[in-house]
């Protein structure tokens, strides 16, 4: 092909050079023969008239390129048969407008060789391989002493073989030059600009004196600009003089010679070719220059997609918005323990539900709410699914809160109870408990995880339910006590249960319920006695005398101003409220019971009948005897409750509750003779007299069964609380003798932590509880576990006492009681009460944990924007709710 082309010297192949100073630059020559077509003659004036208008500098900076010996074409070129195509008079005129235009520009042309001895540069095309030969002297054999400004041809063409070749190299113009520099930065620019880069093309400029150095030499060698045709990925800088790949410039991340400091090995240069073009980063940075752009043009195809997009994700940011109003409904509903549907639900209805109900109040002051209870077909607030999955997703957010506090907690005990609800079926509730500590301060947490159906209710399948609670909650290794409460588990299964847990967990503990231990306690004390044991009866009886006519309780109203508390049968301190009311209005009782004997015709023969008998029961000095003893015994018993069904208390405190009771059970027994001069003086001016049936004195009679009731009571105590023995350890950080342990330490004590040996350093839990009894400080402001482990986190001294802050959270962990296993149980009926038929087993379970929880989801929505988006995030997995989830 380049052989067809008409060469550019003259018939004897010599070419006149340009003269010393500039001409009119005569782009061909005026010779005969010399054809020049009319529409480049043209375009050839319109040049010379833009090249004359130039700046001055820039034809300053042409004459002294042209001083120097570096002509751009040759002045007198009238060499007979000298023809130039018409395309390559084109492209030269072009060429010519370029160079004056840009004088920074770096012009190209292939086959470019430099000839010896001439200040001139020659220009040959050959079709093989550009040599890469240098000489002995380390110097180029092609390269001129002095580098001319931007030659584009030979001064002197007088060559026979110098032909113009068909593709010339010509930087693309740009806003933004394709220099190294910036092609680096290629990744970081914007897709329109990265297609103008593209556009732009490689940069292959005219490489000089390539330089090398070997040993002491320096070597340059030539670069023959026919690579740049032969390799459509090579480019070249020519500011540094190095060789570099096109596209692993643009889109690879790793750095080589190809990309970093750039090539200029020309001895190996073959070889550094075929080795870059093999490489795995130079094919993937191939592939997506070659196909860049592609996807978006298929996305710009596809503009209605991008447009639904667009509009979906509008939607979905709408219902996100509206969906926080239906979780507050949710949550106010679920807290207040309140029925979310109604009877009819219909849009003629006038009560559909509070949760309807409640979303229209608040769509009074909310358009936007409004307008999607009236208009929503996809997304309706008002179907069923939707109030039952908010309150499952609202659970699962309180559920996953408990999860990190366990996670961060060093042990854990559980209370398992069982009832059964108004469907007449078994639910198993658990109780989680722990310590969560705080830079601020530390607290006891009992959590409750929900309600369970077991359908086997055999100990075995309740030790396997309890394991799986305590897998799901990965706390396993770190049970540190157990207890259960219910008629499985109180049952001889009992020993079953915690046997088979204790197998699993050996330190995991087991203790009863000491509020459940007390009660049992006062029962079986009565039931023993016959005469107590009537005495409560009788009491019963005459609450319950009362509370089954409305026309009793009005008189009762009337007279006594009271009414008397209703006595539960599990539920020991109920009996005591009774016996002390009847204690503290027992003159106002009788005075109603005669006004019924003294109106027969008023009332029924019934309540005759039995006003009379309670009367006569009220009228004996037994009964106040009875009162008073139990009234004694109550006082202490009542505040012991209180105490043991607070789970906030540590079992310590509890034990040491217990035996200050103990305690005080017998200091009443050897005071009965000033307990009997109150008891003569109240029947003196109640006006009571005493049965003289009776053979022996009365006195000793009542001394008798004084000492039964106490010693009872007293005996039943030392044997169901037995187990203080095994934690003897609490006494460690008892804080009311930190002063006296001080001055003596109790190894024994120390010791029976054996049992959770596995916890804790005991060489160096000795030395920090030996450093806190010595601490004034401590002893001044710590009287309790709770508040010392608060002292220790507040003042970040944790880490300073490792080992005895695990003992405290140990002793906080450990539970006295299951009353919060059983204050669930109330929220299960009131529960079912409201919802009854309405909800399944998961949506009472979930319902109950919101209720229960009430202070961990308040907590958890002071951060409001994280909470819903936590519920929305569970929500929306739900069924795959599309129209709540971004594309």
């Amino acid at each position: 092909m380049m052989d067809n082309q008409p060469p550019l010297t003259s018939p004897d192949g010599s070419s006149n050079g340009n003269p010393p100073e500039r001409s009119p630059r005569p782009l061909y020559s005026t010779q005969e023969g010399h054809t020049i077509p009319h529409h480049h003659q043209d375009e050839e004036l319109k040049d010379i008239k833009v090249e004359i208008k130039k700046e001055d500098t820039l034809m300053s900076e042409a004459q002294k390129s042209m001083k120097e010996g570096c002509p751009h074409h040759s002045q007198n070129s009238t060499q007979e048969d000298h023809t130039i195509p018409h395309h390559h008079q084109h492209e030269e005129l072009m060429s010519v407008k370029d160079e004056v235009k840009e004088e920074e520009e770096m012009m190209t042309l292939k086959g470019y060789q430099e000839s010896t001895g001439e200040v001139g540069m020659t220009v040959t095309t050959k079709e093989e391989e550009p040599s890469l030969d240098i000489s002995t002297d380390g110097s180029s054999n092609g390269n001129p002493s002095k580098r001319c400004l931007r030659p584009l041809y030979s001064r002197d063409s007088t060559q026979e073989d110098h032909t113009i070749p068909h593709h010339q190299y010509f930087p693309a113009t740009a806003k933004m030059e394709n220099t190294i520099p910036n092609l680096r930065k290629f990744s970081k620019l914007d897709f329109q600009s990265k297609q103008g880069v593209l556009k732009n093309g490689r940069p292959m400029p005219v490489l000089m004196d390539l330089l090398q150095t070997k040993g002491q030499r320096k070597i340059t060698r030539s670069f023959q600009l026919e690579w740049y045709q032969r390799k459509d990925w090579l480019c070249g800088c020519a500011t540094k003089n190095r060789l570099y790949c096109y596209p692993c410039l643009l889109f690879s991340t790793t750095n080589n010679v190809w990309t970093n400091e750039g090539f200029c090995d020309l001895k190996n240069f073959s070889r550094g070719l075929s080795k870059h073009e093999k490489s795995a980063i130079h094919i993937q940075s191939q592939i997506a220059l070659k196909t860049f752009g592609a996807p978006r043009i298929d996305l710009a195809l596809d503009e209605q997609r991008r447009l639904n997009i667009g509009i979906h994700n509008a939607k979905v940011k709408e219902n996100r918005e509206i969906l926080k109003d239906l979780i507050n409904a949710t949550c106010f509903l679920a807290k207040q323990e309140l029925a979310f549907g109604g009877n009819d639900e219909s849009a003629s209805s006038s009560n559909r539900g509070n949760f309807v109900e409640l979303l229209h109040a608040f769509a009074e002051k909310d358009v936007r709410l409004a307008n999607h209870l009236v208009t929503s077909t996809v997304f309706s607030c008002l179907s069923n699914g939707i109030p039952n999955d908010l309150i499952e997703a609202i659970a699962e957010v309180i559920k996953n809160d408990i999860q990190e506090e366990i996670n961060a907690a060093p042990f854990v005990a559980v209370e398992v109870d069982e009832t059964t609800d108004v469907t007449n079926e078994a639910r198993f509730s658990v109780i989680m408990r722990y310590v969560v500590t705080s830079k601020v301060t530390c607290e006891v947490k009992e959590a409750f995880l929900g309600f369970d159906d077991v359908g086997d209710r055999r100990a075995p399948a309740i030790a396997d339910y309890v394991l799986g609670v305590l897998q799901k909650y990965n706390c396993v290794e770190k049970l540190v006590s157990q207890r259960y409460d219910g008629a499985s588990v109180m049952a001889s299964d009992l020993n079953v249960v915690k046997a088979k847990i204790g197998e699993k967990i050996p330190e995991a503990a087991f203790i009863h319920c000491y509020a459940h231990t007390l009660n049992l306690v006062l029962m079986h004390s009565a039931k023993c006695i016959p005469e107590c044991k009537s005495f409560f009866k009788t009491a019963e009886g005459l609450a319950t005398f009362f509370n089954k006519s409305t026309k009793r309780a009005h008189l009762l109203d009337e007279v006594v101003k009271q009414r008397l508390p209703r006595a539960a049968p599990t539920r020991w301190s109920s009996n005591s409220h009774l016996v002390q009311t009847i204690g503290m209005y027992q003159t106002d009782l009788r005075a109603v019971f005669r006004i019924m004997s003294e109106n027969p015709d008023v009332w029924d023969n019934e309540t005759l009948m039995m006003a009379f008998g309670y009367d006569l029961w009220l009228s004996k000095a037994q009964t106040c005897f009875l009162i008073m003893v139990y009234e004694g015994i109550f006082k202490e018993t009542d505040a012991l409750f209180c105490v043991l069904q607070n789970h906030v208390m540590d079992i310590g405190f509890c034990c040491s509750r217990i035996r200050d009771t103990m305690e005080v059970v017998e200091r009443q027994r050897r005071d009965f003779d000033s307990f009997y001069d109150r008891f003569q003086k109240k029947c003196m001016t109640l006006g009571l007299k005493d049965d003289d049936g009776s053979k022996q004195p009365v006195r000793d009679e009542r001394r008798r069964m004084f000492y039964n009731i106490l010693d009872n009571i007293g005996v039943q105590l030392k044997a169901r609380f037995d187990h203080f023995g095994e934690l003897s350890f609490l006494a460690l950080v008892d804080c009311t003798k930190f002063d006296e342990m001080s001055h003596h330490f109790d190894d024994a004590k120390l010791q029976s932590l054996s049992k959770y040996a596995k916890y804790f350093d005991l060489v160096r839990l000795k030395a920090d509880l030996i450093g806190l009894y010595s601490t004034q400080m401590v002893r001044d402001q710590c009287k309790s576990p709770g508040q010392l482990l608060s002292f220790l986190a507040q003042n970040d001294l944790m880490e300073t006492v490792p080992e005895a802050g695990k003992l405290l959270q140990l002793a906080l962990t450990i539970p006295a009681t299951t009353a919060s296993v059983e204050r669930s149980f109330s929220a299960l009926k009131r529960l079912e009460t409201y919802n009854r038929n309405r909800t399944d087993q998961g949506g009472l379970s979930s319902l109950a944990i919101i209720s229960i929880e009430t202070e961990r989801l308040l907590k958890l929505k002071k951060n409001k924007e994280d909470f819903y988006n936590k519920v929305t995030e569970t929500f929306v997995q739900k069924d795959g709710r599309m129209d709540f989830i971004y594309k």
